[in-house]
């Protein structure tokens, strides 16, 4: 597999891509107006201790109160990450007070209304290893070291090196390393320790003792591998720090650091801005035709595969199977890409066959098998349903790049015209008027349900009511709102400058309302116009002469003059 990691650094925001075979897997954000939090070591105050939730906040000096679990809470990990030992965990009341301060991390970043999550079992990352502030005697090594004899090594030299009172995790990155390299990784952690401590010991809380490395060079510390082909970057002095900092670290990955000299920018030239849209849309298609919807809500993220245009060459099962197995293979990099966690549960189409679904879960696994943050994945179910967790730090590309739609709020949807309509006259009928007429103003699309078809419906209303009624539009209205207003006729003839019959109106191609089979419908200063016979979709402006004037609805006839007859082919 070719991999390729891509920095774009600007004066507002940076960003990091990393390919994979071309494609992209995974997009980070660093944008200068927001704090990164997350991996920062703060001297924290306790505001308040509930033990309802097993839980504190702590004030660190960020713009929430993170939240402090009592199994983050236990400096010790005795008691912490023990199955079947949670009896024995102290009562969060036992362990901290309010006002208390006490050294924390930042693990898991603001989300929406919930602060961040904090922890008192500081890691301190290095490029080969972790050091654990907290860790005893603990020595681990990665998972993803897939030898058991490199892990062997790796753990005895780990506990050789291990510095007394801490424990270490030794990173996928150490694979192939010497003795040299681990301890170098250690005498680096253990003296920023001390000097962490030694701020602590100075600084009044709330207060900021140790602020995690910035986006590239995290990413050099974290991804950056002899798996790695290529680490192209967009700004000059950002790549001679990188190589400055692999003169330190990891000399021997200088030759895969490249940086970009050509006009276009990076990111289109390697058409990830493309990806980028793709990325926020809610279908994927799928190689075959198939596709996969992602719904992502407050609580989880439903995933849906369907068939959509495949239609396979074989049977059912097969056209089935194909569909899945795409669908798994797709997700790994969608979820990694779209940076979602949590809950997440897959629909799949549903296979009888019990082999086939065991190889669509174990697509499944394979496909996040390179993914950096770590996953769960339950077993397929008869009806297709896959339930998995991924680890969540920080906000999801669409939460980062999107805002939630004015008009909508969020949910995707909003009240029809005709319901909004519906609503107004309901109000008209209900309300005390004291005036023997009303301005009704509100979207255009609700203005055309409100008067009717021809204005029939408005005059109606007004014989009922006894009202006259003048309804116009504005788009400076949500489409779900309008505004009444009680006045007298004469005020709102003054105020509103009817138009009069014979008169010689300009359409305009922005006036037009997008009504299909409708006509020509337009909206001019407020009120609407219907000129039948002429069509709705010219470019080009046409000149209606006002046949019959109404106090909400105007009816127009084509002026048949040299320039209309050319502008409608007539």
């Amino acid at each position: 597999m070719k991999i390729q990691i891509v920095a774009n650094v600007d004066r507002s925001q940076t960003r990091v891509a990393i390919l994979e075979d071309g494609q992209l897997a995974e997009l980070l954000y660093d944008r200068a107006e927001e704090e990164r939090v997350v991996g920062n070591i703060y001297l924290a105050q306790v505001s308040d201790v509930v033990p309802g939730l097993d839980a504190a906040f702590v004030d660190c000096g960020i713009e929430k109160n993170a939240f402090l679990h009592v199994s983050d809470a236990v400096a010790d990990d005795e008691y912490n990450g023990r199955p079947g030992r949670a009896h024995r965990r102290p009562a969060i009341s036992n362990l901290l007070k309010a006002g208390q301060k006490i050294m924390v991390q930042v693990t898991k970043g603001p989300l929406a209304s919930k602060g961040a999550r904090a922890t008192r079992q500081i890691a301190l990352p290095g490029r080969y290893l972790v050091l654990m502030s907290q860790g005893g005697t603990r020595v681990g090594v990665s998972k993803r070291i897939a030898s058991e004899g490199e892990r062997t090594r790796l753990r005895k030299m780990a506990a050789r090196i291990r510095p007394e009172g801490f424990g270490i995790i030794v990173r996928t990155q150490a694979e192939g390393a010497d003795r040299k390299d681990l301890e170098s990784d250690v005498r680096f952690l253990t003296k920023l320790w001390r000097s962490i401590e030694n701020k602590a010991q100075q600084s009044k809380a709330p207060a900021l003792l140790h602020e995690d490395l910035s986006l590239v060079f995290e990413v050099v510390r974290d991804v950056l591998s002899p798996e790695v082909d290529e680490f192209i970057v967009d700004d000059k002095a950002t790549y001679d720090r990188v190589l400055n900092l692999l003169d330190s670290v990891a000399p021997q990955l200088r030759h895969c650091v490249k940086l970009h000299k050509k006009e276009q920018p990076v990111f289109d030239y390697l058409d990830i801005e493309q990806e980028i849209s793709k990325a926020l849309r809610r279908k994927v298609w799928l190689p075959h035709g198939g596709f996969i919807s992602v719904d992502q809500t407050e609580a989880l993220t439903a995933v849906d595969v369907n068939t959509g245009k495949f239609t396979g060459t074989g049977s059912l099962e097969e056209t089935v199977l194909r569909t899945n197995i795409e669908a798994a293979e797709e997700l790994g990099r969608q979820l990694r890409l779209r940076g979602i966690g949590g809950i997440i549960v897959i629909d799949f189409i549903d296979m009888d066959n019990a082999k086939h679904r065991r190889q669509v879960s174990a697509v499944l696994r394979e496909a996040f098998a390179h993914d950096r943050m770590r996953t769960r994945i339950m077993h397929i179910t008869r009806l297709g349903l896959v339930e998995m967790t991924r680890k969540r730090t920080e906000a999801n590309l669409a939460q980062k790049l999107q805002a939630t739609c004015p008009c909508c709020n969020g949910s995707g949807k909003i009240l029809s015209a005709e319901s909004v309509a519906m609503e107004a006259i309901r109000h008209l009928r209900v309300a005390d008027i004291a005036e023997d007429a009303v301005l009704v103003t509100a979207d255009p699309i609700v203005c055309l349900a409100l008067v009717g078809p021809h204005g029939s419906a408005v005059e109606e209303l007004e014989r009922e009511l006894g009202l006259q009624i003048f309804v116009r539009g504005t788009t400076d209205i949500h489409p779900e709102e309008f505004e009444i207003a009680p006045k007298s006729p004469s005020e709102l003839r003054k105020e509103l400058r009817l138009p009069r019959a014979g008169h010689m109106q300009t359409i305009q191609a922005e006036d037009l309302l997008a009504v299909p089979h409708a006509g020509l419908l337009a909206m001019v200063d407020g009120y609407i116009i219907e000129a039948a016979e002429a069509s709705g979709e010219t470019t080009t402006p046409l000149q209606v002469r006002l046949t019959e004037v109404g106090n909400s609805y105007v009816r127009a006839t084509l002026a048949h003059d040299k320039s209309s007859s050319r502008n409608n082919g007539a």
